[in-house]
């Protein structure tokens, strides 16, 4: 992220809500540019990413939930190693991965651990997200999951198109 050295633990732990509010709050996709270094890998539900797949990947859930808003926390820093939970709250007003929006209000949480370089750049990251849990919301997965609920899943993802 700079060139200059960041060895504070509280620089560390701001990291997470820097990242939120110029990837998600303002937009701006080319901060992963500057936040990532240029051989980072992401590792997302077991599938690794590189920058240029973590791009597209957050290109779509901007375009998905325009209104996204991301609250970090709590977040623990051990070292090179930064460990938090997130919340993003956001309308699905547009197209997200194949999904027609469904105007429906989302609450969905994950947690990361990202591992940093001496010069504050993201080197690995490892997330979990609750992709069950948004497709619930967004009614396309049953609230109850049962044998039928999971027919019913399969059918709602054929009519919205994915």
């Amino acid at each position: 992220m700079t060139t200059d050295q960041t060895d504070t633990v509280e620089a560390r732990r701001q990291f997470p809500q820097r990242w939120a509010e110029e990837v998600h709050g303002n937009h701006n996709l080319s901060f992963i540019n500057e936040y990532h270094a240029p051989d980072w890998v992401g590792h997302f539900d077991g599938k690794e990413l590189t920058n240029a797949e973590y791009k597209e990947m957050q290109r779509e859930l901007i375009s998905g939930f325009p209104d996204a808003e991301f609250t970090i926390g709590p977040v623990i820093v051990e070292g090179e190693a930064v460990a938090g939970h997130w919340v993003m709250t956001g309308t699905h007003t547009g197209e997200f991965v194949g999904l027609k929006p469904t105007d429906r209000t989302v609450r969905v949480t994950g947690t990361f651990l990202t591992r940093y370089d001496e010069t504050g750049r993201a080197v690995e990251t490892w997330e979990n997200i609750d992709q069950f849990g948004m497709l619930q919301q967004l009614g396309i997965a049953p609230e109850d999951f049962t044998l039928g609920g999971l027919a019913r899943t399969l059918v709602n993802l054929v009519k919205s198109g994915r």
